[in-house]
């Protein structure tokens, strides 16, 4: 229900828009106050009637020229891998359903946690990467470094920089 309300008030910012298309003053008035936004985000993604993942943000700033929405306080559970995510704040796109997160990103699961600067996940490719800093933490050992890409077969490659920790 949340979702079908998050997309008719998508769909009638968009209809408010196109009817002021033809007045430029009256469409730079709109971008620039940019009042849209969305309190208590949640969006659902589902496959199969399971759920995938879940993306929480305390708020959602709907950008209205892009169709993106920047989020802060986000958290993500991704229900498959038992696996949280939390990050300062980050920029979604309604379309392509690609996500970007900035600040201390914190990824928790059962056997390790996953901290790094930012974040780009391509939800079509299913894939996650990141330039910046990333360390991995776990009971058995831990590796940090510069760089990061991963993908839905579980492969996960620290790019440069990489330094390693083994415990017995």
């Amino acid at each position: 229900m949340k979702k079908l309300l998050f997309v008719f008030s998508v769909a009638s910012f968009l209809l408010i828009m196109f009817f002021f298309g033809n007045n430029r003053e009256a469409e730079r008035d709109l971008t620039l106050k940019g009042n849209s936004f969305i309190e208590g985000l949640k969006i659902v993604h589902k496959k199969d009637g399971s759920n995938i993942w879940t993306l929480y943000a305390k708020r959602a700033d709907i950008i209205e020229s892009k169709n993106k929405a920047r989020l802060s306080d986000v958290a993500m559970t991704i229900e498959k891998k038992d696996m949280t995510i939390q990050a300062v704040k980050g920029l979604y796109d309604l379309e392509s359903r690609d996500l970007t997160l900035e600040g201390r990103i914190t990824a928790v699961a059962k056997d390790y946690t996953i901290i790094a600067d930012s974040v780009e996940w391509d939800q079509s490719k299913e894939e996650i990467k990141t330039e910046g800093n990333v360390r991995v933490e776990s009971k058995k050992f831990n590796v940090e470094g510069a760089g990061m890409e991963a993908s839905s077969g579980e492969k996960v490659r620290i790019l440069k920089d990489v330094k390693a920790t083994f415990y017995h």
